[in-house]
């Protein structure tokens, strides 16, 4: 019998050497979105992610910011500051770090997001997010990373930054942002049967939690002083006037910007009212987009409103104390048609012929205001305020709208803060 072989141990292929330059082969996208759910899971706090590109309308997150720090135990925040471009059209996107600053002010430690690639998007998903709050609907407004069909890696949410005062259905309620959000949070039942009636996807996510923002605004009104930024003598009147950014005629066109705007330099000019002008944070790009005034005039218009001494240009984000402050609010809309209704004073509306028509809510607010047509009224206005003789026949309209405003606002921080806890 032949002797039997010897064993010979097996020996596997040498590996190849492991390098700071080998790669490896997978998509580091879906290895991100896959990792991201493992993380989620057994995590005991819920992280919400804010997207913020736009500090000028942080408020209306800002009583849900409080709301859900109270609650540390269940939930971890984090905050990142991202790009826009108002016009949509002129320049690239920018404005990421003056927003990171607004935040890193309140203490929020955000992160700076610029939006520029797929890298950026893998570092929101390795965040792991449960929630993701964005701001506005308009997608046009900021980079194509940060659109809802690039976020559903997690519940997608929207607090309105302005309650909905325009006959817009289709853009207030049923655009791609709109349909693609898990949580919607509506400001009234008005606001809630619009979405029943003009969404896609009707109710589903829709929640009725009433407005925080004015829920904060009426707390700071109600419990701080109020100084108002110009040094001016006691008596001398003061006034904010706040033109709409839509100066043109193809999109909403509410904007008198360009029908008063010498008007109010030359009352300015005249110093028998201290006028506050807070322009609509987009106003100055749409007046270059659209034409109407370059850059530099419109800078030029800014120094001479501020060289007069008594009146100037309010660039704050947060316009609260400016309110409190304030005797009366000259606005030709959207948002201030109910913001500037909290404070209780009086309220002119400058209308322009042609405007897209107001929904029923919207014409409520504005039914509040002395309305005047062209400029000879609103000089009526201003000589009757600066005169001291200026007879306020809205005060009991504003006051009734107020009390309904103050009503559906209380406890919508906590109704949200609610819902994502049993989300």
């Amino acid at each position: 019998m032949p002797a039997a072989t010897p064993l010979r141990p097996v020996t596997a292929p040498a590996a190849p050497p492991v390098t700071a330059a080998a790669s490896l082969s997978i998509d580091p996208l879906d290895y991100a979105l896959k990792a991201a759910a493992v993380k989620r899971v057994g995590r005991s706090r819920k992280r919400v992610l804010f997207l913020v590109h736009a500090a000028e309308i942080f408020s209306a997150l800002e009583p849900l910011v409080v709301e859900l720090q109270s609650r540390a135990d269940r939930f971890e925040l984090v905050f990142a500051a991202i790009p826009r471009n108002y016009s949509g059209r002129i320049g690239e996107c920018s404005g990421a770090e003056a927003t990171r600053d607004f935040l890193a002010a309140r203490g929020l430690s955000p992160i700076l997001l610029q939006g520029r690639g797929v890298g950026d998007l893998i570092r929101l998903v390795q965040m792991a997010p449960d929630f993701i709050f964005r701001q506005t609907p308009w997608e046009h407004h900021i980079p194509p990373l940060f659109h809802a069909r690039m976020l559903q890696f997690a519940a997608l949410c929207y607090v309105p930054y302005g309650m909905g005062t325009i006959e817009k259905p289709q853009h207030q309620y049923n655009q791609p942002f709109h349909n693609q959000c898990d949580f919607v949070f509506a400001e009234s039942q008005y606001h809630l049967e619009r979405y029943a009636q003009h969404r896609a996807m009707g109710t589903l996510g829709v929640v009725l939690t009433g407005y925080p923002r004015f829920e904060h605004f009426a707390h700071r009104l109600d419990s701080e002083q109020h100084a108002w930024p110009l040094a001016v003598p006691d008596d001398m009147p003061r006034l904010i006037w706040a033109p709409h950014h839509t100066v043109e005629r193809s999109w909403l066109n509410y904007s008198t910007f360009i029908d008063h705007h010498q008007r109010l330099l030359a009352e300015a000019q005249r110093g028998r009212l201290s006028i506050l002008f807070r322009p609509h944070p987009a106003l100055a790009e749409k007046l270059q987009a659209s034409g109407l005034m370059s850059a530099d005039d419109y800078a030029a218009y800014l120094a001479a409103f501020e060289a007069t001494g008594t009146s100037g240009v309010d660039r704050c984000s947060d316009y609260i104390a400016q309110f409190g402050a304030s005797d009366m609010m000259v606005t030709d809309g959207l948002g201030f048609f109910s913001e500037y209704l909290l404070t209780g004073k009086p309220l002119v509306r400058t209308f322009k012929p042609g405007a897209e028509a107001m929904n029923h809510f919207g014409n409520w607010c504005a039914e509040a205001a002395h309305v005047v047509q062209d400029g000879a009224e609103l000089q009526a206005v201003l000589d009757a305020v600066g005169e001291h003789r200026y007879e306020d026949a809205q005060l009991a309209a504003r006051l009734e709208r107020r009390d309904v405003l103050l009503a559906m606002c209380q406890g919508a921080s906590a109704r949200i803060a609610d819902a994502l806890q049993a989300g």
